[in-house]
């Protein structure tokens, strides 16, 4: 299981459009932050202005049509994801663009790790509270699944 296939997958379990152009943007965006972290340092004078680039739009319009996605991943009916990576019931606010990345992209790492590491029959850890997470186990059994 590749990044960008964690990605989509994570996107799709928040019921996040896939008509929406932010949502390009945003893996795109992912996949260049793991390719190099400080992206997510500079995100205006770095990320934008590279995934502008790669899709011939401005950097204004990525800005605008990424937090399009985040704020349609922030009233998704998934709780339990949201609360999984973004801590949600204990955050009264939806994220920046800059926090969404930063929370996407540990997520993202996150679950690549376990993913590849242990495959199918794994004891997943809740980033969290550090101890086994039954449903996020069964959300990347879930996610492996779909993705063979």
């Amino acid at each position: 299981m590749t990044y960008e296939q964690i990605i989509i997958s994570t996107l799709d379990s928040f019921g996040v459009s896939r008509s929406y152009t932010g949502y390009d943007y945003v893996v795109h965006g992912l996949l260049l932050i793991i390719e190099d972290r400080e992206r997510l340092d500079c995100i205006t004078k770095s990320l934008y202005l590279d995934i502008a680039s790669h899709f011939h739009t401005s950097w204004n319009c990525v800005e605008k049509n990424i937090r399009t996605v985040v704020t349609s991943v922030w009233e998704s009916h998934n709780t339990e994801l949201l609360d999984l990576i973004f801590n949600k019931s204990r955050r009264d606010r939806k994220p920046t663009n800059k926090e969404f990345m930063k929370y996407m992209y540990d997520y993202i790492l996150y679950a690549g790790r376990h993913i590849q590491s242990s495959g199918k029959n794994m004891a997943v850890l809740c980033p969290l509270s550090n101890r086994y997470c039954e449903s996020l186990m069964l959300f990347y059994v879930r996610l492996s699944r779909i993705l063979e």
